[in-house]
Protein backbone atom coordinates (compact mmCIF):
# COMPACT_ATOMS: atom_id res chain seq x y z
CA UNK A 1 0.00 0.00 0.00
CA UNK A 2 1.22 3.37 -0.55
CA UNK A 3 2.84 5.20 2.18
CA UNK A 4 0.93 8.32 2.01
CA UNK A 5 -2.47 6.08 2.07
CA UNK A 6 -1.31 4.75 4.96
CA UNK A 7 -0.63 8.19 6.45
CA UNK A 8 -4.34 9.15 5.56
CA UNK A 9 -5.88 6.21 7.31
CA UNK A 10 -3.44 6.41 10.60
CA UNK A 11 -4.36 10.23 10.49
CA UNK A 12 -8.34 9.45 10.68
CA UNK A 13 -7.86 6.66 13.30
CA UNK A 14 -5.37 8.57 15.72
CA UNK A 15 -8.05 11.63 15.70
CA UNK A 16 -11.07 9.81 15.93
CA UNK A 17 -9.47 7.31 18.70
CA UNK A 18 -7.90 11.04 20.43
CA UNK A 19 -12.05 12.19 20.51
CA UNK A 20 -12.62 8.73 21.60
CA UNK A 21 -10.49 9.02 24.62
CA UNK A 22 -11.37 12.37 25.45
CA UNK A 23 -15.19 11.09 25.13
CA UNK A 24 -14.52 7.85 27.86
CA UNK A 25 -12.59 10.11 30.30
CA UNK A 26 -15.01 12.43 30.17
CA UNK A 27 -17.77 10.48 31.09
CA UNK A 28 -15.87 8.06 33.72
CA UNK A 29 -14.67 11.07 35.48
CA UNK A 30 -17.85 13.57 34.65
CA UNK A 31 -15.49 16.28 33.48
CA UNK A 32 -16.32 19.33 31.96
CA UNK A 33 -16.68 19.69 28.19
CA UNK A 34 -14.22 22.59 28.09
CA UNK A 35 -12.02 19.97 29.90
CA UNK A 36 -12.14 17.33 27.41
CA UNK A 37 -12.67 19.83 24.84
CA UNK A 38 -8.76 20.82 25.91
CA UNK A 39 -7.41 17.11 25.94
CA UNK A 40 -8.79 16.81 22.31
CA UNK A 41 -7.54 20.10 21.15
CA UNK A 42 -3.73 19.58 22.75
CA UNK A 43 -3.75 15.56 21.42
CA UNK A 44 -4.97 15.86 17.86
CA UNK A 45 -2.61 18.48 16.90
CA UNK A 46 0.02 15.92 17.58
CA UNK A 47 -1.30 14.66 14.35
CA UNK A 48 1.77 16.32 12.15
CA UNK A 49 4.12 14.13 13.44
CA UNK A 50 2.34 11.44 11.91
CA UNK A 51 2.06 13.55 8.53
CA UNK A 52 5.94 14.24 8.28
CA UNK A 53 6.75 10.84 9.01
CA UNK A 54 4.47 9.28 5.86
CA UNK A 55 3.45 12.01 3.72
CA UNK A 56 5.18 12.73 0.92
CA UNK A 57 2.61 14.60 -1.52
CA UNK A 58 0.62 17.39 -0.16
CA UNK A 59 -2.67 16.37 -1.91
CA UNK A 60 -3.07 13.22 0.35
CA UNK A 61 -1.30 15.10 3.73
CA UNK A 62 -4.26 17.95 3.12
CA UNK A 63 -7.28 15.18 2.88
CA UNK A 64 -7.50 15.06 6.93
CA UNK A 65 -7.67 18.63 8.03
CA UNK A 66 -9.79 18.94 5.07
CA UNK A 67 -12.63 16.56 5.92
CA UNK A 68 -12.60 18.29 9.38
CA UNK A 69 -12.67 21.37 8.15
CA UNK A 70 -16.66 20.14 7.16
CA UNK A 71 -16.70 17.68 10.12
CA UNK A 72 -16.28 19.88 12.86
CA UNK A 73 -18.53 22.46 11.13
CA UNK A 74 -21.24 19.61 11.46
CA UNK A 75 -20.38 19.42 14.94
CA UNK A 76 -20.31 22.54 15.67
CA UNK A 77 -23.87 23.11 14.65
CA UNK A 78 -25.25 19.50 15.60
CA UNK A 79 -23.33 18.41 18.88
CA UNK A 80 -21.63 15.47 16.54
CA UNK A 81 -18.56 15.29 18.61
CA UNK A 82 -20.37 16.19 21.72
CA UNK A 83 -16.84 16.00 24.10
CA UNK A 84 -15.63 19.12 21.90
CA UNK A 85 -18.86 21.25 22.16
CA UNK A 86 -19.15 23.86 24.52
CA UNK A 87 -22.49 25.25 25.63
CA UNK A 88 -22.05 28.76 24.54
CA UNK A 89 -21.36 27.76 21.00
CA UNK A 90 -17.46 28.09 19.51
CA UNK A 91 -16.31 27.84 16.43
CA UNK A 92 -12.16 27.53 17.21
CA UNK A 93 -12.39 23.67 16.45
CA UNK A 94 -13.33 24.93 12.60
CA UNK A 95 -11.08 27.15 12.72
CA UNK A 96 -8.61 24.64 14.33
CA UNK A 97 -8.85 22.56 11.19
CA UNK A 98 -8.64 25.66 9.01
CA UNK A 99 -5.23 26.73 10.19
CA UNK A 100 -4.02 22.90 10.23
CA UNK A 101 -4.65 22.71 6.26
CA UNK A 102 -2.91 25.98 5.17
CA UNK A 103 -0.04 24.78 7.57
CA UNK A 104 -0.14 22.03 5.81
CA UNK A 105 0.00 23.32 2.80
CA UNK A 106 2.99 25.31 3.75
CA UNK A 107 4.91 22.57 5.22
CA UNK A 108 4.57 20.58 1.95
CA UNK A 109 6.04 23.46 -0.43
CA UNK A 110 9.33 22.18 -1.59
CA UNK A 111 11.87 24.11 0.66
CA UNK A 112 14.97 24.19 2.76
CA UNK A 113 12.55 25.53 5.75
CA UNK A 114 9.42 23.17 4.95
CA UNK A 115 9.42 22.11 7.96
CA UNK A 116 8.78 25.82 9.89
CA UNK A 117 5.55 26.52 9.39
CA UNK A 118 4.13 23.38 11.66
CA UNK A 119 5.80 25.72 14.17
CA UNK A 120 2.72 27.84 14.36
CA UNK A 121 0.15 24.52 14.89
CA UNK A 122 2.54 23.05 17.93
CA UNK A 123 2.07 26.61 19.69
CA UNK A 124 -1.64 26.72 19.22
CA UNK A 125 -1.79 23.04 20.10
CA UNK A 126 0.55 23.35 23.23
CA UNK A 127 0.67 26.84 24.31
CA UNK A 128 -2.17 28.34 23.23
CA UNK A 129 -3.91 24.67 24.56
CA UNK A 130 -2.13 24.71 28.01
CA UNK A 131 -2.51 28.74 28.17
CA UNK A 132 -6.21 27.67 28.65
CA UNK A 133 -6.32 25.27 30.96
CA UNK A 134 -3.47 27.17 33.00
CA UNK A 135 -5.11 30.18 32.78
CA UNK A 136 -8.49 29.11 34.16
CA UNK A 137 -6.58 27.22 37.33
CA UNK A 138 -4.06 29.85 37.91
CA UNK A 139 -5.15 33.21 36.53
CA UNK A 140 -2.77 35.07 38.33
CA UNK A 141 -3.53 38.65 37.00
CA UNK A 142 -5.79 39.47 33.90
CA UNK A 143 -3.81 41.51 31.24
CA UNK A 144 -7.29 41.95 29.19
CA UNK A 145 -10.97 40.23 29.75
CA UNK A 146 -10.13 36.33 29.36
CA UNK A 147 -6.42 36.48 29.56
CA UNK A 148 -3.92 36.16 32.64
CA UNK A 149 -0.59 36.84 32.66
CA UNK A 150 -0.82 32.43 34.19
CA UNK A 151 -1.93 31.70 31.35
CA UNK A 152 0.25 33.61 29.05
CA UNK A 153 3.27 32.18 30.71
CA UNK A 154 2.07 28.72 30.54
CA UNK A 155 1.64 29.73 26.95
CA UNK A 156 5.25 30.35 26.60
CA UNK A 157 6.66 27.52 28.25
CA UNK A 158 4.46 24.95 26.61
CA UNK A 159 4.63 26.64 23.30
CA UNK A 160 8.71 26.67 22.95
CA UNK A 161 9.04 23.76 24.82
CA UNK A 162 7.17 21.49 21.73
CA UNK A 163 9.08 23.56 19.06
CA UNK A 164 12.29 22.57 20.34
CA UNK A 165 11.65 18.83 20.60
CA UNK A 166 10.40 19.17 17.59
CA UNK A 167 13.39 20.47 15.35
CA UNK A 168 15.09 18.44 17.37
CA UNK A 169 13.26 15.58 16.24
CA UNK A 170 13.08 17.22 12.81
CA UNK A 171 16.25 19.31 11.79
CA UNK A 172 18.74 17.57 14.35
CA UNK A 173 21.47 19.28 11.86
CA UNK A 174 20.18 22.72 13.00
CA UNK A 175 22.26 24.89 15.32
CA UNK A 176 21.68 24.70 19.10
CA UNK A 177 21.50 28.45 18.97
CA UNK A 178 19.63 28.52 15.78
CA UNK A 179 17.42 25.90 17.36
CA UNK A 180 16.86 27.90 20.50
CA UNK A 181 16.25 31.22 18.56
CA UNK A 182 13.26 29.60 16.61
CA UNK A 183 11.90 27.99 19.69
CA UNK A 184 11.75 31.02 21.68
CA UNK A 185 10.81 33.48 19.10
CA UNK A 186 7.93 31.11 18.36
CA UNK A 187 6.81 30.72 22.06
CA UNK A 188 7.01 34.77 22.64
CA UNK A 189 5.23 35.51 19.46
CA UNK A 190 2.58 32.97 19.87
CA UNK A 191 1.92 34.74 23.96
CA UNK A 192 1.62 38.20 22.58
CA UNK A 193 -0.58 37.39 19.27
CA UNK A 194 -2.82 35.02 21.57
CA UNK A 195 -3.12 37.38 24.20
CA UNK A 196 -4.76 40.49 21.28
CA UNK A 197 -6.76 37.97 19.36
CA UNK A 198 -10.30 38.98 19.57
CA UNK A 199 -12.11 36.56 21.44
CA UNK A 200 -12.43 32.81 20.08
CA UNK A 201 -10.16 33.82 16.97
CA UNK A 202 -6.82 32.55 18.65
CA UNK A 203 -7.15 29.24 16.62
CA UNK A 204 -7.01 31.25 13.54
CA UNK A 205 -4.56 34.04 14.29
CA UNK A 206 -1.96 32.07 16.26
CA UNK A 207 -1.53 29.19 14.10
CA UNK A 208 -1.43 31.03 10.56
CA UNK A 209 0.78 34.12 11.37
CA UNK A 210 3.49 31.94 13.24
CA UNK A 211 3.03 29.46 9.94
CA UNK A 212 3.07 31.83 7.34
CA UNK A 213 6.04 34.38 8.65
CA UNK A 214 8.10 30.95 8.89
CA UNK A 215 7.65 30.21 5.45
CA UNK A 216 8.14 33.36 4.73
CA UNK A 217 10.93 34.16 6.85
CA UNK A 218 12.59 31.43 8.59
CA UNK A 219 10.85 33.58 11.85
Amino acid sequence: MDRNVIGVIVGFAFVFLMIFVATVIQKIFKLSNDFSRKIIHISVGNWLFFALYYFTKWEYAIIGPVVFIFLNYLSYRTNLFAAMELKEKNPGTVYYAISLTICTLLTFVPSPIRYLPFLGILAMTWGDGFAAVIGKNFPVKQIRPGKSWGGSLAFFVFAGLSAAVYLFIFQPEMAASRMSQLAIGTAFLGAVIEIFSPKNTDNLTVPIIIGVLAFVLGI
